[in-house]
């Protein structure tokens, strides 16, 4: 949502940034350049594009083709501070919602966690000297680290070039930082993107040489319910609660409504902690509904559920299941051979000799 009667203060934060990246193009604040390959995912928005899925597939495509891939992130919202190597004993609070789903899901990635990028690489090649490639989690603002390949993603339905600088708009910086971008994916795309629309997308991107522009869907799976709950499939005769605290939650609701459920919508602000009072809010609505044949039960996203789930003991007393809705990326065939030897070329120039 723009909000254009703060163009005022969007000039005024434009000026900020513009000074900033100036002051590392003039080389006044410096940038470390690593012996290592060194992918950058972000997005010049606030959040909603999908990074996290983007991030996994990235590490789980380089780890098939490479042997060591470390995934880096600042960690937002963890209780903690400084560099952490993520092991079994880490939770959302001490690593972070998304880097803790992260290191759940990829099991053979080393992850880790630093607000100081930089120092977060020089750690984990301490720890791990022959890294083929380390990939930022959010990185492409991160100007500490010079980027040897860097991943731009923009929501298809909220495109950067659409958008104002904050607090107008939710761009961190101008569209005119795209450039930097190598690749320029465009997520959340309707399942049958017509040659019109992406003919229109990069007439309006104006890509240069260097840079692709590729499109991607998000594709929904089964509910994934917490133990000792059973499996069910999503149905038409079912009543959920859908919880979400994610920047955008529209792609969910857009896929639930097509499924055809019985569902009440709590929205929670992006990377929310649950505390008793929200539990409480979900006990509600999910008492709310009236008896039926379907199933009765609380669906969420992965990233909640990292957090819901350490509150598996009270879910398991008051018998209310939960489960989470697992999405990955999906690609046309030639998008999808792009990134992967866009990705690929890139690492194995620059990985370090074993």
């Amino acid at each position: 949502m723009n909000r254009i009667w703060l163009l005022p203060l969007s000039y005024v934060y434009g000026l900020g940034v513009w000074i900033r990246n100036r002051l590392y193009d003039w080389n006044i604040l410096s940038s470390e350049k690593f012996q290592i390959a060194v992918v950058k995912v972000g997005n010049l928005t606030t959040g909603g594009t999908g990074k996290t899925p983007h991030t996994e597939l990235v590490a789980a495509m380089l780890m098939e083709l490479f042997p060591t891939v470390a995934i880096l992130s600042r960690g937002y919202r963890r209780k903690t501070q400084g560099f952490r190597l993520a092991d079994q004993a880490d939770t959302p609070d001490t690593i972070g919602d998304e880097a803790f789903m992260l290191y759940r899901k990829l099991p053979g990635v080393l992850v880790a966690v630093c607000e100081d990028r930089a120092e977060g690489i020089r750690r984990l090649l301490k720890i791990q000297p022959y890294l083929s490639a380390v990939i930022l989690d959010d990185g492409l603002q991160h100007r500490k680290v010079e980027g040897g390949l860097n991943l731009l993603l923009s929501d298809f339905n909220r495109p950067f070039f659409r958008d104002y600088l904050l607090p107008a708009g939710n761009l961190r910086e101008s569209a005119a930082a795209a450039h930097k971008a190598d690749l320029i994916v465009f997520t959340k795309t309707p399942g049958q993107l017509s040659l019109y629309d992406k003919k229109l997308y990069e007439t309006k991107v104006k890509p240069g040489a260097h840079q692709t522009i590729l499109f991607t869907t998000l594709q929904y799976g089964e509910p994934v319910f917490i133990e000792p709950f059973p499996e069910w499939p999503l149905t038409a005769s079912d009543q959920i609660v859908v919880v979400t605290g994610i920047a955008h939650a529209d792609s969910l609701i857009t896929y639930i409504k097509t499924v055809g459920p019985t569902y009440k919508h709590l929205e929670y602000p992006d990377h929310h902690e649950y505390q008793q009072a929200e539990l409480n809010q979900i006990e509600a609505a999910w008492r709310s509904f009236p008896p039926s044949q379907g199933n009765r039960y609380i669906l969420c996203t992965e990233k909640d559920f990292v957090k819901l789930a350490m509150h598996g003991a009270w879910f398991e007393q008051l018998q209310i299941p939960l489960a989470y809705l697992p999405v990955e990326i999906g690609f046309d065939e030639q998008d999808r051979t792009l990134f992967i030897k866009r990705i690929e070329s890139y690492v194995r120039q620059h990985q370090r000799n074993t």
